[in-house]
């Protein structure tokens, strides 16, 4: 992590109207595709099926995030045999739990 990573607040923007609906737009494009998590030192890595319809409500989620979310950096992966498409979030400090909390456990939740 370099020293500007350390200087960046965690924190998001939205509204609770927005949040509301970032919640409903999770539950209707991802839960479904929603395979796991690993959470590292400075984030997560959330793992979804390989499909195009993941991929693209992944990219949507990623475009939206980085508007209220911008402190975060957000990596989407597909690799060969393309049964997997995992999305990277990392940051400063707070961001694993930042993303666990709101994200990650929303997706436990949903798909339970």
């Amino acid at each position: 992590m370099s020293q500007n990573d350390s200087k960046r607040e965690v924190a998001c923007t939205l509204t609770e109207e927005q949040e509301a609906e970032r919640r409903e737009e999770v539950r209707a494009r991802l839960v479904d595709h929603y395979l796991g998590y690993e959470e590292h030192e400075n984030g997560v890595v959330v793992r979804f099926d390989g499909t195009d319809e993941s991929l693209e409500a992944l990219a949507e989620f990623t475009s939206n995030e980085l508007q209220c979310c911008s402190f975060a950096e957000y990596e989407i992966a597909v690799s060969p045999p393309y049964e997997e498409t995992r999305l990277t979030v990392t940051g400063p400090d707070g961001t694993t739990e930042m993303f666990q909390d709101g994200f990650v456990d929303r997706l436990d939740v949903e798909s339970a």
